[in-house]
C-alpha cells in the first residue's frame, strides 16, 4: 500500500452512560480536536460510541481494522480496575502482538500528574490480518489526559506516545503521518525515509551538516531547475548560506484558466493578470498545506524554525506572501519576488497568524510587464496593515518580470541580517 495515501483512524469511546445518552461523550470530540491540531498529513476518522461490553468492543475493533481498513485505532475509557472496565481485555483478545511500551509510557506521562495513574491498565497492540495491520491503543477517558498522553510533557523531558506512532504505522505497512512539531515532534531513525510531500530537488551543503533551510518556489510554467544555482548566486553576493539546504519543489500540473485551460505547472489557478478580483482560494490553501508540511519536515530534521526561509518568484512569490498570513509562528524570513499578496481583501489583522511577524523581503521590477507594479505596491501596504513590522521592499527601475543583480545583492544582505541575527 502507498505510504502517501490518506491515513484512516478509528476512534472508539467506551462508556455505558455516554452510549445511553445519560451524558455527553467527551472522548471522541477530544480526540478529533487533538488530531486536527496535531496532524499535517491527510487523514479521515471512523467513530464509534459503545457501552462497556467486551464482545461489542471486540467486534468494533475487528470491524475497524478488518473491514474499514483503519491504520490506527484509538480507544478512550474503560481501562480502570472496576468490573465494567474491560477495554484492555477486549483489546488483547483481538491482538496478534502486544506493544507493551505504549502502556508503560502512557502511565509514565499520567504519573507526572496523579498517583492513581498506576491503576490504569491501558495496553497497546497490533492486529494483523492477511493484507492489513492496525495499531490499537487504549487512551484515558478525560480530554486533558488524552492530550497529555498523546503529546507528552516536553518541558519535563517526557515524550508523549504519538512521537512513536507514525514510525510504528510505517513499520507495519501503513501510510506516512506528519505532525506539527510545536504540538508533537515525531521521531524516526536517521535511516528511515521521510514522507514524500511533493516532487522536489534538494541541494545539500557541499560539506558538513545543514544549519538552515531555504524553500524556493518557482513561477508559473517553470520548475525546480529555475533556481538550481540560486544558492551559489546568493553566496557570491555575500549571503552566509554555505550550510543552507535548498529545497526546490516543482508545482503540480493543473489547468490554468487565463491560458484557456492549458495544463502547466502552477501553484494555483490564475484567471487574469489584469485584475485579481477572482482568485483560486482552494488552490492557494492546497499549496499552503504543502508548504506547511515542507517547513515541518525541516524542523523534524533539526533545523530551527528561525533559520528556515520561504521564498518564491512570481506565482511562487505569491504563495510565499500568502503563507505569511497562514503561519501560526514566524520563520527566519519570507521572500516575495515579482509578485503580489493573494486574497488580500479577505484578511484583517485579527485573523492573521504570527507568520506575519517574520522578516519579509519584497522586490519587484518597476517595469514589470506581467505582474503590474501597482499590485505589488498595494500588497506591501496591505502586509504592513496586517501587522508586518519587519518588512523590506524595493522597486527596481528598468526591470521587467525578472531579477537583477542589485536585487540579488539586496536579498543577500537581507539573508545575512536574518541568519546572523542583526536587527
Amino acid at each position: 500500500m502507498s505510504k502517501n495515501r490518506k491515513t484512516k483512524i478509528g476512534l472508539v469511546s467506551i462508556s455505558d452512560r455516554a452510549s445511553e445518552g445519560t451524558y455527553r461523550d467527551k472522548g471522541i470530540p477530544a480526540l478529533e480536536d487533538w488530531l486536527k491540531q496535531a496532524l499535517l498529513s491527510d487523514y479521515e476518522t471512523v467513530s464509534a460510541l459503545i457501552p462497556d461490553e467486551q464482545p461489542l468492543i471486540e467486534a468494533t475493533l475487528k470491524r475497524l481494522c478488518d473491514e474499514d481498513g483503519c491504520d490506527l485505532i484509538l480507544t478512550t475509557g474503560g481501562t480502570g480496575p472496576s468490573r465494567r472496565d474491560v477495554t484492555p481485555e477486549a483489546t488483547l483478545a483481538v491482538a496478534t502482538r502486544v506493544m507493551p511500551g505504549f502502556g508503560e509510557q502512557m502511565r509514565a506521562v499520567s504519573l507526572a500528574f496523579v498517583p492513581t495513574a498506576i491503576l490504569s491498565r491501558q495496553v497497546g497492540v497490533l492486529r494483523e490480518i492477511e493484507d492489513h495491520a492496525a495499531l490499537i491503543l487504549n487512551l484515558p477517558g478525560q480530554p486533558k489526559a488524552i492530550a497529555e498522553t498523546l503529546q507528552g510533557l516536553p518541558s519535563k523531558g517526557i515524550h508523549g506516545i504519538f512521537a512513536a506512532i507514525p514510525y510504528c504505522i510505517e513499520l507495519i505497512g501503513g501510510p506516512s503521518i506528519e505532525t506539527r512539531p510545536e504540538i508533537v515532534k515525531v521521531f524516526r531513525p536517521k535511516s528511515a525515509e521521510l514522507p514524500e510531500i511533493i516532487e522536489k530537488q534538494v541541494i545539500e551543503p557541499a560539506e558538513g551538516k545543514a544549519d538552515s533551510a531555504f524553500i524556493m518556489l518557482h513561477g508559473l510554467g517553470a520548475d525546480s531547475s529555475d533556481f538550481a544555482h540560486f544558492r551559489e548566486e546568493l553566496i557570491a553576493c555575500g549571503a552566509p548560506m554555505e550550510q543552507t539546504r535548498f529545497i526546490l519543489p516543482s508545482a503540480p500540473v493543473r489547468p490554468i484558466s487565463m491560458n484557456n485551460g492549458y495544463p502547466m505547472k502552477g501553484w494555483f489557478d490564475l484567471f487574469s493578470l489584469d485584475n485579481i478580483d477572482k482568485e483560486d482560494e482552494a488552490g492557494l490553501l492546497e499549496t499552503w498545506k504543502i508548504i506547511e508540511r515542507l517547513i515541518a519536515q525541516e524542523e523534524t530534521k533539526g533545523i530551527d524554525r528561525s533559520r528556515i526561509f520561504l521564498g518564491g518568484f512570481s506565482q511562487g512569490g505569491c504563495m510565499a506572501l500568502f503563507s505569511a498570513l497562514k503561519m501560526t509562528r514566524p520563520i527566519g524570513g519570507i521572500i516575495g519576488i515579482s509578485c503580489y499578496l493573494p486574497l488580500m481583501s479577505r484578511y484583517d489583522a485579527e485573523h492573521v497568524g504570527d507568520g506575519i511577524l517574520s522578516p519579509i523581503f519584497v522586490g519587484y521590477g518597476k517595469q514589470d510587464n506581467i505582474v503590474p507594479p501597482s499590485f505589488t505596491e498595494i500588497s506591501i501596504n496591505e502586509l504592513r496593515k496586517l501587522g508586518a513590522t519587519d518588512l523590506w521592499s524595493k522597486g527596481y527601475p528598468g526591470i521587467e518580470h525578472n531579477m537583477c543583480l542589485e536585487e540579488v545583492q539586496d536579498l543577500s544582505d537581507f539573508l545575512e541580517r536574518c541568519l546572523n541575527g542583526n536587527p
